[in-house]
């Protein structure tokens, strides 16, 4: 019966024939050592970057660099050099250096591929397929010799294992966050909004309890009809008025319930997709949907009546594009919730003013426009801008309304936890646009700006937190 040390044990004995075979100069294994050491005492990937191409400066006086694998586009991008050290933002890597399988001679530079671990495929990260990270450069060399290229080959190797252990580290802190941060936005999209229609429901069983007394009424005068053969006039058509208005009641309150039943699917069904947990950022999915009528107008629709509620005139406005114009390729669930938080906070927020007639007025106005916005590099894009009445915030104050948590001044008696408009801005950000505010004469306007993407372009993105 065999030890269940023995497939270690034999695993070792390889590893001493291995690094039997290898002779490693004492120099080198004291850089092994020293990278190892290092790596484990700094836990960023920028820091081992700048360790990577230390070590190797320090104990050999080679120049070197780490090249890494952007994920989004699979480009080979400088990251660090022990000219310059750490490249804020990385560039793209010269024409000559380019990612392949085996070391490589470019020039007066030796390129090493930096290879990650080799672990379960469902384990990977995306941008870890084929388990190449990046290449490391050594430079200026004349000669390597094969022990040389066996040496510095292990020791991107070690680099790539180090890489992958970080690399998979941050990934799990980054999806931590994003599902900290999906349960805010549940909490706030979904299970605040959903408090409203509690009372809903409560209303609409006493109307059912009332209405159901004057369906008793109704019993008896029918009796009555039955029995005598006639009845007054008058009570006859009061009778079919109640039931007319008991019908027309009941129609209109499930019309506005199957409004909500559809709304809070969309919602939950877009937040809780498996995708979003899977990857640890927000995915889109993203089809074709004209802006106003399939998007704005819908959520508008659904706030109406508490707009109504709250006295609050909604302006239409005098000149929109055509509707050709407004298409765009979005994600239908995340960009509805981006408008709900905008007519959620003009519910909040919306002030009355003084009209032009001298008369105390609360409003809301909206716009869409065609924009050139090349300056932010995005093209083709519609801006739209919802305005609402009230006190006009400060410019300071107009730069922090979409950090996640901020709160006004004076802003304590308002429901809610500042989560919204952070919500809009990182939504609006995942499909290329930006989101902002400007105070306006007897209010402010809340604007996103949005790229017109084609449906020849990517159909969906993984985005962070």
């Amino acid at each position: 019966m065999g030890h269940d040390l023995d497939q270690v044990l034999e695993l070792l004995r390889k590893k001493q024939q291995d690094y039997t075979a290898y002779k490693f100069r004492t120099n080198e294994t004291m850089a092994i050592f020293a990278f190892f050491d290092l790596a484990q005492e700094f836990a960023s990937l920028n820091n081992l970057y700048r360790i990577a191409v230390a070590v190797v400066s320090f104990f050999f006086d080679y120049e070197s660099c780490v090249y890494v694998i952007r994920p989004e586009d699979e480009a080979l991008m400088l990251q660090c050099c022990s000219s310059e050290g750490l490249l804020d933002p990385p560039v793209p890597a010269r024409a000559d250096i380019i990612t392949h399988h085996s070391p490589y001679r470019a020039g007066s530079s030796f390129l090493f591929p930096i290879i990650g671990k080799k672990v379960l495929t469902d384990k990977v990260p995306l941008f870890l397929d084929d388990q190449v990270l990046g290449m490391f450069e050594i430079y200026p060399v004349k000669r390597m010799s094969q022990h040389g290229l066996l040496f510095f080959q292990k020791y991107a190797n070690r680099v790539g294992y180090n890489m992958h252990n970080k690399l998979v580290v941050e990934q799990d802190i980054e999806h931590i966050r994003f599902i900290n941060q999906l349960v805010s936005d549940i909490e706030h999209n979904v299970i605040t909004p959903n408090l409203y229609y509690k009372a809903f429901l409560i209303s609409m069983k006493k109307n059912l309890r009332r209405h159901l007394s004057e369906l008793e009424s109704l019993s008896s005068i029918l009796l009555k009809t039955k029995n005598h053969n006639h009845l007054p006039e008058e009570e006859i058509i009061r009778a079919a008025d109640n039931l007319h208005n008991i019908h027309q009641d009941m129609g209109n309150r499930m019309q506005e319930f199957e409004s909500h039943f559809k709304h809070l699917s969309l919602f939950i069904e877009t937040l809780f997709r498996g995708e979003h947990f899977k990857t640890g950022g927000y995915v889109l999915r993203r089809r074709t949907y004209n802006l106003l009528r399939d998007v704005f107008l819908s959520e508008l629709e659904h706030y109406r009546n508490r707009l109504e509620d709250k006295e609050i005139d909604i302006v239409e406005p005098l000149d929109l594009p055509p509707d050709e114009d407004l298409t765009m390729f979005i994600d239908l669930g995340l960009i509805a919730q981006v408008f709900a938080n905008l007519l959620s906070n003009v519910l909040k927020y919306c002030m009355p003013v003084l009209d032009e007639d001298g008369n105390y007025r609360k409003y809301i106005s909206y716009n869409i426009e065609i924009v050139g916005q090349e300056s932010y590099g995005i093209r083709d894009t519609l801006k739209f801008s919802l305005f609402s009445t009230g006190k006009p915030i400060s410019t300071k104050e107009a730069l922090l309304v979409f950090e996640d948590g901020h709160k006004g001044p004076g802003d304590n008696s308002k429901e809610g936890k500042g989560h919204g408009l952070y919500f809009i801005n990182n939504i609006v950000q995942l499909h290329g646009g930006y989101a902002g505010c400007k105070p306006r004469e007897n209010g402010n306007e809340f604007y996103i700006v949005l790229p017109k993407v084609s449906a020849n372009d990517r159909p969906g993105k993984k985005v962070g937190s």
